[in-house]
């Protein structure tokens, strides 16, 4: 047991690694990217199947049928070819 005493006094009395005190950052820094990768990842497949579904609403519901309009598109009734007559 005295050997072990020893051997753990030794270790004890070793200076620590500079590296282990940043290692408390570097952990939480690791566990908020994955937190904010996670909630991208689902805000993404939210965004997706909110997409598919209104699509898939979209054309199952009935829409009325779609028609031309009798007038070339930009010509207003207030354009002055029309209020003068030609």
């Amino acid at each position: 047991m005295t050997d072990l005493d020893r051997m753990l006094g030794a270790v004890r009395a070793m200076p620590t690694d500079a590296r282990l005190e940043a290692m408390d950052d570097a952990v939480m820094g690791g566990v908020a990217r994955k937190r904010e990768q996670v909630t991208a990842r689902r805000s993404l497949m939210l965004a997706g199947v909110l997409a598919i579904g209104i699509g898939w609403a979209g054309s199952i519901v009935p829409a009325a049928p779609a028609q031309a309009s009798p007038m070339p598109i930009g010509m207003s009734d207030y354009a002055p070819s029309r209020l003068l007559g030609q």
